[in-house]
């Protein structure tokens, strides 16, 4: 409790910090026994800009990183504020039917506690949904090896892991989707690709100051987000990068296990369910990838495939930039593909192209907007323009 009345004290009489860096302590006195001298504890409030070089050095396969968080010192322990907000609008065309809407996508709010140098504790919760969606403690023993405990994203495919701030493409490609279980697979259902588990991940063989590989390799529930475990049955999901220079990087990731279906599949012309509501299937997926990163183009594509019991399953998407102003302007293509049956049945084959421009404001806060054309062999054609607005700190 003497923590949280430290924060609360010191957040009412620091708010001034915001406007530098410079660390400005606040001691305070705690309780004690009265056997004990009174002690005091250091606390301070700042913020930190990162700078645009700071920022285009990070790695994306790290995932989500601050922008201009708050930092609340409390003796050694140091905690980190930051998050992001994304709201949109959304014009659509499908069968002489037209909708529009704004909606609000994501309130992310993340804390990173440092309780000392080799123990943190990271917690994600999404206001706009309500929902909890990260919390785990990690202990890393060196840079090459670090365990992680708690609820996070499963390290299969780059763009599941990659975080949506810097993502070009406002809803995710379809074959991402679809594989990783974030979203559209009736059977597993929306997951948003995050699970309760262990995982152990460093970084091996550095050379000229930086790490030529990553690995992640974990053994989750495999039910998804917020879900107990269902079936007494664990999946193993992992990732290796190889990044020979600082702009290269091509990855190697796999999802194997046994889940229960929470709704029934159907795959078949006869409409007939080969997975049924609550059976449990063997579900498993591999993905190759590769990504590119220079100051005129940037280039990230991966092919998926797998399979759900003896259904196969593929897809792969290419996803281009040109910055026509660096750091300022950008335009956008992506193009999609994913066939969620058989590969001699092509009724589950949709393709999606994607073309558009975003707008950076400043740091990580911007204006995305695009055209989606929407091609289903079973359904119907779609249009849509999505644009949406950021802000990140």
């Amino acid at each position: 409790m003497h923590k949280y009345l430290i924060i609360a004290l010191s957040l009412l009489s620091s708010l001034s910090l915001f406007a530098n860096d410079e660390e400005q302590p606040i001691v305070l006195e705690t309780d004690s026994v009265a056997t004990e001298a009174p002690k005091t504890i250091p606390v301070s409030l700042t913020t930190t800009v990162y700078s645009d070089a700071d920022m285009e050095a990070r790695r994306n396969i790290d995932g989500e990183q601050p922008v201009m968080p708050a930092n609340i010192q409390i003796g050694t322990s140091k905690l980190t504020l930051f998050g992001y907000a994304q709201t949109g609008y959304t014009y659509k065309h499908t069968n002489k039917e037209n909708t529009n809407a704004f909606d609000i996508t994501r309130i992310i709010f993340m804390a990173n506690a440092e309780l000392t140098k080799q123990l943190s504790f990271f917690i994600m919760y999404d206001a706009a949904a309500s929902k909890l969606h990260e919390y785990y403690g990690q202990y890393a023993f060196s840079p090459s090896l670090k365990v992680r405990v708690g609820q996070f994203k499963q390290p299969y495919t780059l763009e599941n892991i990659y975080p949506p701030t810097i993502l070009d493409n406002i809803s995710f490609n379809n074959s991402v989707l679809y594989m990783t279980g974030i979203a559209t697979d009736p059977a597993l259902g929306a997951t948003v690709a995050r699970d309760a588990g262990v995982m152990i991940t460093g970084d091996l063989l550095p050379k000229d100051g930086r790490p030529q590989f990553n690995y992640q390799l974990g053994v989750f529930n495999g039910t998804g987000m917020n879900i107990k475990e269902n079936n007494n049955q664990k999946s193993v999901i992992g990732m290796l990068n190889y990044m020979p220079t600082s702009s290269l990087l091509f990855s190697g990731s796999f999802a194997l296990g046994t889940s229960k279906a929470a709704n029934g599949k159907f795959i078949n012309n006869e409409g007939v369910a080969q997975i049924p509501t609550g059976a449990n299937y063997h579900r498993n997926r591999y993905a190759l990838g590769a990504e590119l990163k220079t100051k005129p183009v940037y280039f990230r594509s991966e092919y998926m495939w797998g399979s759900d019991a003896k259904v196969n399953l593929q897809g792969f998407y290419t996803d281009f930039e040109y910055h026509v102003v660096p750091k300022k302007f950008d335009l956008i293509a992506d193009f999609d593909y994913i066939d969620t049956g058989n590969y001699r049945d092509s009724r589950g084959i949709t393709r999606t192209v994607t073309l558009g421009a975003q707008y950076w404001l400043y740091k990580q806060c911007r204006i995305l907007s695009q055209y989606v054309h929407t091609d289903p062999k079973h359904g119907a054609i779609s249009n849509a323009w999505i644009t949406q607005f950021q802000i990140a700190f």
